[in-house]
C-alpha cells in the first residue's frame, strides 16, 4: 500500500511539473505575439506605452482609429486600447490593468461607443484575457463580469484546454494571430477587406442595450477620469447608414448617452451622418470601416480634435465649454 500511495505521489508529481511547464511554454508564446489582441496586453504588461491620447472601446475602435494619422496631425502619441468585444466591463478591466502597470497617464481618453457599448452578453474575446490570468489583480477584475473557474486560474494548462485548436495553431505558426496582416500599430489593427453586406441583410432591427450594470459601469469609470483629472471624449464613430436606419428608436439611445455624460461634461462626437457612411466603399461590414475609411476618419478625427480645442494643454490652457453634442 505505501509503494502504490509513494507511486502515485512520484506520478502525479510528474504530471503535475509537465504540465506546469506546457502552460509556462505556452503563455510564452502567446506573449511573443503582436497581433492582435495580443500585441497591445503584451505592450501593457510591458510597461512601456507612453501616450497622451488613450482610445478605448470595441472592434470598431480598434481597426477605425489610426494613431500614425493622430500623430502626425495633432503631434501627440497616442495608442489604441480598443478591443474585439462591446462589452464596457471588460474595456475598463483593460484600462484599469493599464494604469495598474504604471504606463503613462493619458491627458485625454477617446471612448468609442455605439448602439452595443452597454451591453453585456456575448461581450467580448475570452481567450485575450487567458495568458494573464496569473495577475492576481486582473483575476480579481475578470471573475466579477466572466465565469472563468478557479481551476483556470490554478490547475496548470487548464485555461488552455478551452482553446485547444488555437492553441495547437499558434504553436505551429498556423494561426491568424500569427498572420503578419494582423500585426498591430499602437494597438491600431489596420483592415483592408471588401465589402460584405450579407450580414446586414440579415438584420430587421438593431436594439440599442441599456444594461443597468453596464450603465453603472461606464459612469464608475467616467467618476474616476473626471477625479484623476483625465479629459474623456465619446466618439461615435461612422456606422453605415443602412444600418443606422435599422436602430429602434436612435433618440432614446442619444437621451441615454446624454443623461451618462453631462453629469461629467464629457462631449460626444457624433460620426452617425458623416457623408463616409453613405458609400460602402469605405467599409467591409455595415459597422466597420476599411483601410481606406478608417484613413479619412482618422483624418477627420484628428482635425475635429484640433479645431474644436478638445485635447488638453494643446495650446489651449482653458477648458473648452461643455457642449453635449458636436454632429461632425
Amino acid at each position: 500500500m505505501r509503494t502504490f500511495l509513494l507511486r502515485s505521489i512520484l506520478f502525479f508529481g510528474i504530471l503535475f511539473l509537465l504540465a506546469w511547464s506546457a502552460d509556462i511554454w505556452i503563455t510564452r508564446q502567446f506573449k511573443k505575439l503582436d497581433s492582435s489582441p495580443f500585441g497591445n496586453w503584451n505592450d501593457i504588461y510591458s510597461s512601456s506605452i507612453q501616450s497622451d491620447i488613450l482610445i478605448l472601446g470595441s472592434s470598431r475602435a480598434y481597426v477605425q482609429f489610426n494613431p500614425r494619422i493622430l500623430d502626425s496631425v495633432l503631434h501627440v502619441n497616442s495608442y489604441n486600447l480598443g478591443m474585439n468585444g462591446r462589452a464596457v466591463e471588460s474595456q475598463v478591466i483593460k484600462y484599469h490593468t493599464y494604469r495598474r502597470k504604471h504606463n503613462t497617464k493619458p491627458k485625454l481618453i477617446l471612448f468609442e461607443i455605439y448602439q452595443g457599448t452597454l451591453d453585456t452578453s456575448n461581450g467580448f474575446d475570452r481567450l485575450q484575457f487567458v495568458p494573464y490570468l496569473k495577475d492576481p489583480m486582473l483575476w480579481n477584475d475578470i471573475r466579477k463580469v466572466d465565469e472563468f473557474s478557479w481551476a483556470d486560474c490554478f490547475i496548470p494548462c487548464w485555461r488552455y484546454s478551452h482553446y485547444k485548436k488555437d492553441v495547437a495553431d499558434i504553436i505551429k505558426g498556423k494561426s491568424v494571430y500569427c498572420d503578419p496582416k494582423y500585426t498591430l500599430y499602437k494597438g491600431f489593427c489596420d483592415f483592408d477587406k471588401p465589402w460584405d453586406g450579407s450580414k446586414l441583410a440579415k438584420i430587421d432591427t438593431l436594439h440599442y442595450s441599456r444594461i443597468p450594470s453596464a450603465i453603472n459601469e461606464l459612469k464608475q469609470f467616467l467618476k474616476e477620469c473626471q477625479e484623476d483629472s483625465i479629459q474623456v471624449v465619446f466618439v461615435i464613430a461612422p456606422y453605415y447608414i443602412g444600418a443606422t436606419r435599422k436602430i429602434d428608436d436612435i433618440d432614446g439611445m442619444y437621451n441615454l448617452f446624454y443623461s451618462i455624460t453631462e453629469p461629467y461634461q464629457v462631449p460626444i462626437m457624433d460620426y452617425t451622418n458623416n457623408p463616409l457612411s453613405c458609400d460602402t466603399a469605405y467599409f467591409y461590414n455595415n459597422s466597420h470601416l476599411n483601410r481606406k475609411g478608417a484613413t479619412l476618419f482618422s483624418l477627420k478625427l484628428a482635425h475635429d480634435l484640433d479645431s474644436l480645442h478638445l485635447i488638453p494643454g494643446e495650446g489651449n490652457c482653458t477648458v473648452p465649454k461643455y457642449v453635449r453634442k458636436y454632429d461632425l
